[in-house]
C-alpha cells in the first residue's frame, strides 16, 4: 500500500525585490523553480515611507512620486524578464515597511514559498540595520529561500525554516 504524500505543492512563489543583484538572482532562481513546479510568481516591490523627521511636505510628496515612478518602471522590467523565462507573473508595487508588506502579501496571496535576496550582513551591520530577510524568515507563514549575490561564480543559497 502506498503512503500518502506529505509534500506540499508549490503553486505560488513570492519574490520581493529591491532591484539589487541579490534580488535579481533570487528572481532568476524563482523562475527556475516556477518552471519546474508550474507555479505562478508574485513579484513585489515595497516603497518605504519617508522618515517622520522630514518636514517639507511638498518635498516628500514630490520625491515620493518620483520614487514610485522609477520603481514602477524597474518592476515592469523585472516582470518582463521573468515572463521571458515562461513564468506566469503578476507584479505589485506597494508602500510600507518592507517586511510587514512581504508578510501581508504572503498571507493575502496564499503564497507557498518566498524566494528573496539578502545582503548577508552579520555582526554590527546586521544589528544596527536589521534585516528584512531575517524578519521574513522568522515570521513567514511559509518556507523562505534566501539568496546572496554570487561571488566568483559560486552559488550560495540556503533554505531557512
Amino acid at each position: 500500500m502506498k503512503k500518502p504524500s506529505t509534500r506540499q505543492a508549490i503553486r505560488k512563489i513570492l519574490v520581493p525585490t529591491d532591484f539589487s543583484p541579490h534580488s535579481e538572482r533570487a528572481a532568476d532562481y524563482a523562475a527556475m523553480l516556477a518552471d519546474g513546479f508550474q507555479a505562478e510568481i508574485v513579484l513585489l516591490h515595497v516603497v518605504e515611507p519617508f522618515p517622520y523627521s522630514v518636514t517639507d511636505t511638498m518635498t516628500v510628496i514630490n520625491h515620493g512620486e518620483a520614487l514610485k515612478t522609477i520603481a514602477a518602471s524597474l518592476l515592469e522590467n523585472a516582470r518582463a524578464k521573468l515572463e521571458q523565462s515562461g513564468a506566469a507573473v503578476e507584479a505589485h508595487l506597494t508602500r510600507g515597511v518592507p517586511y510587514e508588506e512581504i508578510l501581508a502579501w504572503a498571507g493575502k496571496k496564499k503564497i507557498d514559498l518566498i524566494v528573496m535576496g539578502t545582503r548577508g550582513r552579520t555582526g554590527v551591520g546586521h544589528f544596527l540595520l536589521g534585516s528584512v530577510a531575517d524578519r521574513v524568515v522568522h515570521l513567514a507563514p511559509c518556507p523562505v529561500l534566501t539568496m546572496t549575490a554570487a561571488k566568483g561564480g559560486s552559488k550560495s543559497a540556503r533554505r531557512k525554516r
